[in-house]
């Protein structure tokens, strides 16, 4: 969820030369699940719906209640979830949160998709935050983080089940121009290197939204991400000229896992998600949508909205409190036209 249009705005100005010290492009190249566009790809951005935090979904996790949930998805034919958790849920009992870690995933895989799992999250609203990592744990000692990485990823390193690995839910850094921003990317490095040190043959992103914050991590990923939260199909456009110019210039594919503005209104909230859907889709970038079902985290609740969507008002589930898919939605219901590579004739 983009709160930082003004940033987002100053840094597009920025040259990518003046980022401030080349990165090396990753050593190898992964293996499994590799495309060369993603115009296929559909599915939503999940924190279950029980977590106020993200710490709360994994520590009260619920193998039933969780299946109950992504199997919602298919009745939109999603293909994929983007499921987030986090360092500190897994420090609290490293063994049992990987152990629920690694059912969500069989989960997803029974419900007939792909899991995108989204190793930290740096988006924090400032009234009802849901968790993650902040700026000050830049400027400590990681290495513990590093070991969580290596206990999610190891046992699924070469699992066709992963699609992806999402390093990072929106980084703050659009730049290495600040201390902090150099200890992000520092950081973000690293666990991609952890990633990579455990044999993964998926494909790595970074969940970044637009401009030089996508460019500034695109030495570190196999596959671009964006972030579009357009509010009008003429936006979308000028943000689909605009990655198409990322994409071309850093000359690797491209994906959105995370869009599509929210409403209080459930109607208006429908027309942005039709032209978003068509666009993305037709633009080869598919899309996943925030958020899955009604919850409990901002957001996910209309008393609880945050300032990310039509008329400041982001109220983002498709699906509600009692997994009903929201009115005007029904057009999610119609098979898309191009299925995912693994559900091809000959696949």
């Amino acid at each position: 969820m983009i709160h930082r249009r003004a940033a987002l705005r100053a840094s597009a100005a920025v040259a990518l030369a003046g980022l401030g010290g080349a990165a090396e492009e990753p050593a190898g190249r992964p293996s499994l699940h590799v495309y060369d566009s993603y115009g296929w790809l559909r599915g939503f951005s999940v924190v279950p719906s029980w977590g106020a935090r993200i710490e709360e979904a994994w520590w009260s996790y619920r193998g039933d209640r969780f299946r109950e949930e992504v199997a919602l998805a298919r009745q939109v034919h999603a293909n994929c979830i983007r499921l987030w958790i986090e360092f500190t849920a897994w420090m609290a009992d490293p063994e049992a949160v990987t152990a629920r870690f690694l059912d969500a995933v069989a989960a997803v895989d029974e419900a007939g998709m792909k899991v995108m799992p989204c190793l930290f999250n740096r988006w924090h609203d400032d009234r009802f935050d849901y968790g993650g990592t902040y700026a000050d744990t830049l400027l400590r000692n990681w290495t513990p983080q590093l070991d969580y990485v290596r206990a999610l990823v190891t046992p699924l390193a070469d699992d066709p089940r992963v699609l992806l690995w999402d390093l990072c839910n929106e980084p703050g850094a659009f730049d290495q121009a600040t201390e902090v921003n150099r200890r992000e990317f520092a950081w973000l490095k690293d666990v991609a290197a952890a990633v990579r040190g455990c044999g993964a043959k998926q494909p790595i992103t970074i969940g970044t939204m637009a401009g030089t914050n996508i460019e500034t991590y695109a030495p570190l990923v196999d596959v671009l991400c964006g972030h579009p939260y357009a509010h009008a199909p003429a936006a979308l456009e000028a943000m689909i000229k605009g990655l198409d110019a990322i994409r071309d210039r850093h000359r690797k594919p491209l994906l959105v896992n995370e869009c599509i503005p929210g409403c209080l209104d459930d109607q208006r909230r429908a027309a942005c998600a039709r032209f978003n859907t068509e666009m993305l889709a037709a633009a080869g970038f598919g899309w996943m949508g925030w958020a899955l079902r009604e919850g409990k985290a901002i957001s996910t609740r209309r008393d609880r909205y945050d300032g990310n969507g039509l008329d400041g008002q982001g109220f983002h589930p498709f699906f509600t409190a009692a997994g009903r898919l929201r009115g005007g939605l029904e057009f999610l219901a119609e098979p898309p036209r191009t299925p995912p590579p693994w559900a091809r004739p000959g696949a």
